[in-house]
């Protein structure tokens, strides 16, 4: 059995190539179109991986490598100019994949290549990581144990240092800037990002957090595989709320967007790409007392990465219920890499007997992931306001 991990020695691919490792005996085939990082991976991990030099642009080379495994994972981002390149290769080569795509425009792309999917009967999961990824299978384990669904209510925070490099910070501003989409009263509307703030309650020790419409790929996925829920909405920030300060004043400003800034001299660059360049170099040039309060703030986050909360509700047995779930993770690398990892492995194994393009909500039995993920998830059940249960799900 063999898989094969496309971006595999990026950040994010060379964590899941850790966890196939450590979780099986799979044979395994790194690709990436850094050869120098390739070279350094091998040197670390030996006879444990094959690799290759593959540029997902090259379709010919891509599609060759994927016909070799009997599953392919895909860490290959932007997600947005690379997801559905990348399905369009599986689906030609007629092997099932994976990606951790969390673009909610690339995931509404891959969403309409699934006729193409079925026809070759070849199954695509996309958007397999932490969120989107087990938010949704979290959202499943809750809508069935119901019997009506009417509302689901997502929330997200991340650590503004983990992950810190710039591509995290560029997706910031692809999923904040302008308008994105959620699912209101049974239809899909646009709302601006940043939006509807909201105080939330995650696990210890984030504790109360301000949240905002964020563009997350959830609301467009969820209405299509649970039947009859009327709200699926989504809300993330970025902490400490001193840097979520921060991203807010420049989105509001327009320094979020996509369209290229060019100077007399003949020089361009993307407005959010030069945003994150003035980020990076803000310990270089801010007050000191901005970063004195921002190291104070965020010493109260020691140990904590990120988090996730999942509200369900509907009715069953005719009484109002609720059902929330709690995840937090001490590394965003981790915490993304490890389901998609669980997903690649079900998928090799035959686990997964459904053809199309799918999320990971229509794709997996709910049990069977969460067993395999073995993550620390937390429940609350409530009735009638009242809460009667509570458990740990991993």
């Amino acid at each position: 059995m063999r898989i094969l991990v496309l971006g595999g020695a990026g950040h994010m691919g060379e964590e899941i190539v850790n966890q196939l490792i450590s979780r099986s005996d799979v044979s395994i085939t790194v690709a990436d179109a850094a050869a120098g990082k390739l070279a350094k991976l091998s040197e670390r991990l030996g006879s444990k991986i094959d690799t290759a030099v593959v540029n997902v642009d090259d379709s010919g080379s891509l599609i060759s490598e994927m016909k070799k495994a009997d599953a392919v994972v895909s860490a290959v981002g932007p997600y947005y100019k690379y997801a559905t390149k990348i399905i369009e290769a599986s689906i030609a080569a007629r092997v099932n994949m994976v990606d951790i795509d969390d673009d909610f425009d690339a995931t509404l792309a891959s969403l309409k290549m699934d006729s193409a999917a079925k026809k070759a009967a070849v199954t695509v999961i996309v958007g397999c990581g932490a969120s989107p990824g087990v938010t949704n299978i979290m959202a499943r384990y809750g809508a069935d144990k119901l019997d009506k669904v009417e509302e689901i209510r997502l929330y997200w925070a991340e650590s503004a240092t983990d992950p810190a490099g710039p591509a995290a910070m560029i997706h910031w501003f692809h999923i904040t800037s302008g308008e994105v989409p959620m699912y209101i009263n049974g239809d899909w509307v646009n709302v601006k990002g940043l939006s509807e703030p909201e105080v939330v309650e995650f696990m210890p020790p984030l504790g109360k957090l301000e949240v905002c419409y964020t563009g997350h790929a959830e609301p467009v996925s969820l209405p299509r595989f649970i039947k009859g829920v009327k709200d699926v909405t989504i809300k993330g920030a970025i902490f400490p709320s001193r840097m979520l300060d921060v991203y807010k004043t420049l989105s509001e400003l327009g320094f979020g967007s996509a369209e290229t800034f060019n100077l007399p001299e003949g020089y361009s660059i993307p407005v959010r790409e030069l945003s994150v360049r003035l980020l990076r170099a803000m310990p270089r040039f801010a007050p000191q007392f901005f970063l004195d309060l921002y190291n104070e703030e965020m010493a109260k986050y020691a140990g904590c990465a990120g988090a996730t909360k999942v509200v369900v509700s509907g009715q069953k047995d005719g009484d109002p219920t609720m059902y929330a779930y709690d995840l937090m993770t001490d590394s965003v690398r981790t915490g993304t890499a490890t389901p998609a990892a669980v997903a690649a492995l079900l998928l090799a194994r035959g686990e997964v007997n459904k053809h199309g393009v799918l999320a990971p909500e229509g794709a997996f039995a709910p049990d069977t992931f969460l067993k395999e993920l073995n993550a620390p998830i937390y429940e609350v059940e409530t009735r009638k306001r009242q809460v009667v249960n509570t458990a740990k799900l991993g």
